[in-house]
């Protein structure tokens, strides 16, 4: 077993409480990952982002009782210096990480992580098909070099005080009605797909000419191009916006807090993200890695996610996600069902991402 300097911060700190489901009677409840196997004496490194569901009370703490190990967290400040901490040495010091599909390939690309054999996986099979069979997970020959474990939306949202109406498609943005009253995510990706679901294109390969005159059109009913959870919040607490685009998250704080914000998946569709396990390359500690990747894909850990008190998430486990109660799936903006047509965030070639930007550049800067 190689051995970790203790530099790495140890995320042992509980986020929230753990709450308890009622009414999860389905057909095929969703499997607990058991604890097996004498790992004691084990340190386990994760890289993940702080307070991010593995660091609170029904994480890492809960890993460490089931398999006598110790975990110890290496918090993400960004993607790409996380590249560079594994190039650097930190390989030999951490295990698993959690990225997007925008860094997969490329991350497998520059040989920091490998490919994941999920025959041993318990969980593998009941995780949300739409996540686990896209291409960019994968590597040349089929083999899975992520595994999904959390997922959310940037979606469209009223506020219903103000907005009396049913809002099904993203075309409401551009009615006039809403002329300055639009808070719009300042995100060349977002704004993009967007435009294209608007008018009826492929978001992942729009006629870019047209959505950037779509673009443009919309820019006298934005009141804000929003940039952080702050930014949104202050201009929707304020009554500056009643309409837009927002990440689910934030709706979903601010209806705990008793706000009237609706939050909907058009019809067009929505655009989706989803955080993924991959395995270190060379780790030393891969049995306990996997371990680690079934348990936070199982039913105690996804569970915990859904119903965390502070920052609740969609889980990828389907059986998990299909047995939440009705008043969590609500919290949640899956019910009654979850949306079955995000464009999720994917990697993009250098020349199409140079594309994007300029486009989204050029019409915050039109007159």
């Amino acid at each position: 077993m190689k051995r970790k300097q203790k530099r790495f911060v140890c995320g042992m700190t509980a986020a929230a409480l753990l709450f308890m489901l009622a009414g999860c009677g389905e057909p095929s409840e969703p499997k607990e990952t058991s604890g097996t196997g004498d790992f004691s004496g084990q340190t386990l490194t994760v890289a993940n982002w702080q307070s991010y569901g593995t660091d609170a009370d029904y994480g890492a703490a809960q890993f460490e009782d089931m398999y006598g190990c110790k975990v110890e967290h290496y918090f993400i400040s960004s993607v790409p210096e996380l590249m560079q901490t594994l190039l650097n040495g930190g390989m030999d010091e951490i295990d698993v990480i959690c990225i997007n599909p925008v860094y997969i390939q490329e991350y497998y690309q520059n040989g920091v992580i490998e490919a994941i054999d999920t025959s041993g996986l318990e969980n593998y099979g009941d995780l949300r098909t739409d996540l686990t069979e896209i291409d960019d997970v994968k590597d040349p020959e089929g083999n899975v070099l992520g595994v999904p474990w959390i997922w959310g939306t940037t979606s469209l949202f009223y506020n219903a005080d103000v907005v009396k109406e049913d809002i099904t498609s993203w075309s409401a943005l551009w009615d006039e009605q809403y002329a300055g009253k639009v808070g719009f995510f300042d995100d060349h990706e977002s704004a993009i797909k967007v435009a294209a679901m608007k008018l009826g294109q492929d978001p992942y390969n729009p006629d870019m000419d047209a959505v950037e005159e779509s673009l443009v059109q919309l820019k006298p009913n934005v009141k804000t191009y929003w940039g952080t959870y702050d930014d949104f919040v202050k201009a929707y607490t304020a009554g500056d916006i009643v309409i837009g685009n927002v990440w689910g998250s934030i709706a979903t704080q601010l209806k705990a807090e008793g706000y009237n914000i609706q939050y909907v998946y058009p019809e067009e569709g929505t655009v989706g993200w989803a955080d993924y396990w991959c395995l270190v390359s060379g780790s030393a500690e891969k049995e306990l890695a996997l371990k680690w990747i079934d348990f936070c894909t199982g039913a105690d850990f996804q569970n915990g996610l859904a119903t965390d008190g502070n920052q609740a998430y969609a889980p990828a486990n389907q059986k998990v996600l299909d047995s939440l109660s009705d008043d969590v799936k609500k919290g949640l903006w899956i019910y009654p069902d979850a949306p079955d047509n995000m464009y999720l965030s994917l990697q993009m070639s250098s020349d199409t991402l140079t594309e994007w930007i300029n486009l989204w550049t050029n019409v915050k800067a039109s007159a």
